[in-house]
């Protein structure tokens, strides 16, 4: 199942990427502002305030007609930023000034006053940054610098800013997704070559793009190690099926001769309890390689499925019809839930032969007095097929190993069997897209084998 997007990589990743995009756009802008605006608009104001103790000082020393001339002095300097000034008598008389208007009150602070200024028909734009000086007579002194070009540039930049903001984070998305997009298209390609090895074809591989990339050269990497892989399991495969089939014929030789021992030894009672368990261990590694044989076939693709359309709901009753008689020799208390006609495209010999085997080592482990259940439930989803026994159960760690070849749990001492039943009903669950599960019945085993219902094409007759 694929996760969330907004839980996925690629979700993180284009996050990632639009906010430090954000972020990184964020100490430009920061940056800028402080060169461009907050630097110069400092300069000035410290401009001002030194002029402002100078002139305030001229008027205490030396009085109103030394400001006065200072003031037009510092007028006609010239400077890249012209000066303003305003200075008034205590009775609001206006004594000598530059500026077209003023706050008529005094002001505490910076405060910026429009001095533009008209000349043939044309206007000039200034802005005089400003400080607002009374005096203990009531004279009132206002100084200024002009500081428009600094204020239009803060203007623009605060109005800009949520525009650049909004494009960049806009940009660092569609950027971001573009990029994960491209990763998430890599990471697919390797997780559907792992999920085809997973399902038993060693032959995937991760396909290779071409350009040379790191994810082409993990490409490489993973193709180099899945082919190594398969060529040992390949190995391995082959020498044990050689072992098989080498010893298979063998095998059906010794029991074919020692049912000819057997009776031409009919009037020889001494030799009969050795003939006997010799044919009975023969049989049983006859069995044992049978088993291994069919399990391998199935694993390896190598099993000719006879895939039609069956009626699981039929086959399940025909398993419990065949197994209810066993059941009751046992004293055994079967019980079987009936299923709605159920048809799937499957092979109706492999599943019965799994429904089998699992109502055997049902039955196997159940004693007298006890219960066996078979049934089966379906969804649109899947199909459950269910068998429960009233049994010992198993013990801590067994349920993780008991599909495995050969394995035996501690409660299988003294009972019959090669250990090999589950492992073919495992091969059989994976041949068909389903599994294998087991859980504590309390008490008992519960096994379900599962089959998807989308891959096994169930219709409802």
């Amino acid at each position: 199942m694929k996760p969330r997007f907004w839980h996925s990589l690629s979700f993180r990743l284009a996050m990632g990427y639009a906010g430090t995009l954000c972020l990184s756009m964020v100490l430009l802008s920061g940056a800028y502002y402080w060169m461009a605006v907050v630097r110069p608009l400092d300069a000035v104001q410290a401009e001002v305030h030194r002029e402002a103790q100078v002139l305030a000082q001229t008027y205490i020393v030396d009085g109103e007609t030394a400001l006065v001339a200072a003031l037009e002095s510092r007028r006609q300097q010239p400077s890249r930023r012209r000066a303003f000034h305003a200075f008034l008598a205590p009775d609001g008389r206006v004594i000598s000034a530059n500026l077209p208007s003023w706050p008529a009150s005094p002001v505490k602070g910076w405060f910026s006053i429009e001095a533009d200024v008209y000349r043939e028909g044309d206007e000039q734009d200034f802005s005089a940054l400003s400080r607002d000086r009374t005096f203990r007579n009531g004279a009132r002194l206002i100084v200024g610098r002009d500081a428009e070009d600094i204020e239009d540039r803060d203007e623009v930049v605060l109005a800009a800013l949520p525009w650049v903001f909004g494009l960049t984070l806009l940009f660092g998305l569609v950027g971001g997704l573009f990029m994960s997009r491209t990763i998430g298209r890599r990471l697919d390609l390797i997780s559907s070559a792992a999920r085809q090895v997973f399902d038993g074809d060693l032959g995937g591989r991760v396909t290779v793009t071409g350009s040379g990339d790191d994810f082409d050269r993990l490409a490489a990497t993973i193709n180099a190690m899945l082919a190594r892989n398969e060529e040992l399991f390949e190995a391995v495969r082959r020498v044990s099926d050689n072992v098989a089939h080498e010893l298979r014929t063998p095998l059906a030789r010794l029991v074919t001769r020692l049912e000819r021992l057997e009776a031409a030894a009919a009037d020889l009672p001494a030799c009969q309890p050795d003939l006997d368990a010799a044919m009975a261990e023969a049989s049983r590694l006859q069995a044992i390689f049978n088993a291994l044989l069919r399990i391998a076939r199935i694993e390896g693709g190598r099993h000719e499925g006879n895939f039609a359309r069956v009626d699981l709901a039929l086959l399940v009753a025909d398993a419990a019809e065949l197994y209810a008689p066993l059941a009751e020799a046992r004293s055994i208390n079967f019980k079987f839930s009936a299923s709605p006609a159920t048809f799937a495209q499957c092979d109706r010999d492999l599943l019965f032969q799994a429904v089998s085997n699992l109502l055997d080592n049902a039955l196997k482990f159940t004693p007298a007095g006890g219960t066996v259940r078979l049934a089966m439930a379906q969804d649109p989803k899947q199909i459950r097929i269910l068998v429960a026994d009233s049994g010992g159960g198993l013990q801590p760690g067994e349920a993780d190993r008991i599909a495995e070849r050969f394995f035996r749990g501690k409660g299988a001492a003294g009972l019959p069997g090669y250990g090999l039943g589950l492992s073919l009903v495992s091969a059989i669950a994976t041949l068909h897209g389903g599994h294998l599960t087991f859980h504590d019945g309390h008490p008992g085993l519960v096994a379900e084998l599962v089959l998807p219902g989308t891959s096994l094409s169930i219709s409802s007759a």
